[in-house]
């Protein structure tokens, strides 16, 4: 587990704080939301992501591993970093995924219900 660092993300007037990890994940257990992404270097030290998927969840340790349902759709894509942000309130996770979901439109979080319409 290598901890790379710490990334904002900021969607209809929310900022949130993820940490960002390689894909071994973080090594302590949470609920949270969390985003697998492409990390690439950037001009100021820093990386750019690209958002893959975004989800939440009760244990992060037990949710983010290679047996993940989007993981390998996610390493086709480049995935090389899984991002979590734990909320101080836990009720807020699916709040908090859904909002983030609506502004980025990650190409992995296609819906299922055949009446939904992106755009």
């Amino acid at each position: 587990m290598a901890r790379i660092g710490t990334m904002n993300v900021t969607a209809e007037g929310y900022t949130y704080e993820f940490v960002v990890y390689d894909l071994n994940g973080p090594i302590y257990d949470t609920s949270g939301v969390y985003i697998f992404s492409k990390g690439t270097p950037n001009s100021q030290g820093g990386n750019n992501h690209e958002l893959l998927y975004i989800g939440e969840t009760y244990s992060v340790r037990s949710r983010l591993t290679p047996r993940h349902e989007k993981w390998a759709k996610a390493r086709n894509l480049g995935m090389n970093c899984i991002c979590v942000h734990a909320p101080r309130n836990i009720n807020s996770r699916t709040i908090i995924q859904d909002r983030l979901i609506r502004h980025f439109r990650p190409p992995l979080n296609e819906r299922i219900n055949p009446f939904y319409k992106a755009g």
